[in-house]
């Protein structure tokens, strides 16, 4: 090879490389940073890392220790809307519900307390109710039922807010950025499902290959007409 022809082969080497090393960098999908620190703390049990980039635990007790991994598809993004507004107020609703309920069941129980008390001292000793008694213990086990339903409408409500509410605090608690605040976020919910080829060391020492499916989560939108982009947050590891 002439010299000139082996100095043209170098140069284009020394470009080639850089180039190439820079693919393969750009090739790791940016979930591989998160859970390489997410399985690092796992073993260490790091609760306090753990804690700031999952809502879930991957106990090496009970599940293992995730020495390596290789990520195998990372799947589309799923957006759905989170508006908390809505969620609150159906919870505001529900109260004033229970709380008109419950004022017009104390009125009809005070317009027919000699009736109760004398039916409950009946159903004490183990007696009949007569016809009108029936009627009287049909409408009151309906205001019970009623109070039994409004009470699960409430616990129904706030569990809705609990599970927008949770996800989005995880996500947009951030160092040096605004507090979250339910009723002025407005913005989506964004999921992805990240599948791995992990090698898992079970409690016993056993070491084998596992196929898991995390799902991550991130939140972004507006609160006070201020764009809000919340941190990625794992929030399920399952076994595929």
């Amino acid at each position: 090879m002439a010299p000139s022809t082996f100095r043209a082969s170098v140069a284009i080497g020394l470009v080639v490389a850089p180039l190439a090393l820079l693919g393969i960098a750009c090739s790791r999908p940016p979930e591989q940073q998160l859970l390489t620190q997410f399985f690092r703390a796992a073993r260490a049990r790091d609760n306090n890392t753990i804690s700031m980039m999952s809502a879930v635990e991957f106990d090496p007790r009970e599940r293992g220790e995730v020495s390596s991994f290789e990520i195998t598809n990372v799947s589309e993004e799923r957006r759905s809307p989170l508006d908390m507004k809505p969620l609150m107020d159906a919870v505001q609703q529900a109260e004033q519900a229970a709380q008109d309920l419950r004022a017009r069941k104390i009125e009809f129980q005070n317009a027919n307390m000699a009736a109760l008390q004398a039916m409950a001292k009946i159903e004490r000793e183990k007696g009949k109710f007569s016809p009108a008694q029936e009627q009287l213990k049909s409408e009151w086990d309906k205001w019970n039922a009623d109070t039994l339903a409004q009470t699960r409408a409430i616990t129904a409500a706030k569990n809705a807010v609990n599970a927008a509410t949770g996800p989005a605090e995880a996500s947009l608690t951030i160092p040096g950025q605004p507090a979250f605040v339910a009723d002025k976020f407005k913005g989506e919910l964004v999921s992805k499902d990240v599948t791995l080829n992990a090698q898992v060391k079970a409690p016993d020492g056993q070491t084998s290959q596992k196929k898991l499916v995390v799902t991550i989560q991130r939140v972004v939108g507006t609160q006070d007409n201020a764009k809000r982009e919340g941190r990625p947050i794992i929030v399920k590891i399952a076994e595929a």
